[in-house]
């Protein structure tokens, strides 16, 4: 009778002692995964708003647009941006929506403004501004032609033409995307037309033509 109750003790304490080694395993395998899966983290970028087709990206408004994100290295495709600065001065070739991750391939610099111009300048305007409607709904990437006329004689005049429009706003000051429309408006204008432009806006005869 006592060598049967030491054999259940001995069973007892070797099943326990399977059993806590069994717990300690899972505990380390547990924190090697994480360990594992923390070293194998990456850095990539993802949109945090609609990026309109057109939009230019610089160093001013990438913040607007692009943020970085953590993931599991082992889910990041080879294409996958990782690094924002190389946008600078690029476009989407394409509407990207927001939450799409990014690669270096959604971008295109042949529409590149900027690097055409001789001497940029950011201007902007209002819808109130204008004294016609525009020619269709604006958006980042458009280019339109800008017309003031004569307060006397009505005289059409151009004054700025091939103008690309950086993006459009609404009242808060939110870019806007897609097709709604937008109250203000930026766009790169050569510093010689910028004069001509303010002063279409004082006399309050400026409209704007959307090319397509």
């Amino acid at each position: 009778m006592q060598n049967s109750k030491n054999k259940e003790s001995k069973y007892g304490l070797l099943i326990a002692a399977i059993l806590t080694a069994i717990g300690v395993f899972a505990i380390m395998t547990y924190f090697q995964r994480q360990a594992l899966a923390d070293f194998e983290k990456k850095e990539i970028y993802v949109a945090v708003s609609d990026i309109p087709r057109g939009t230019l990206i610089t160093g001013e408004n990438a913040a607007l647009y692009i943020a970085v994100k953590s993931v599991d290295a082992g889910c990041v495709p080879e294409t996958a941006l990782t690094d924002y600065r190389i946008l600078n001065g690029m476009s989407p070739e394409y509407d990207i929506d927001k939450g799409t991750l990014l690669t270096a391939g959604m971008f295109s610099d042949s529409d590149n403004v900027l690097s055409s111009m001789t001497s940029p300048v950011l201007a902007g305007f209002k819808t109130e501004d204008l004294s016609k409607a525009v020619s269709g709904v604006l958006r980042a990437g458009d280019r339109i032609d800008i017309y003031s006329a004569d307060p006397e004689t009505g005289e059409e005049i151009l004054l700025c033409s091939d103008v690309y429009v950086e993006c459009g706003y609404d009242s808060s000051g939110k870019a806007v995307n897609g097709d709604l429309p937008a109250v203000m408006f930026n766009v790169y204008l050569e510093s010689e037309d910028a004069s001509s432009f303010y002063g279409g806006l004082r006399n309050g005869y400026m409209y704007v033509v959307k090319r397509f």
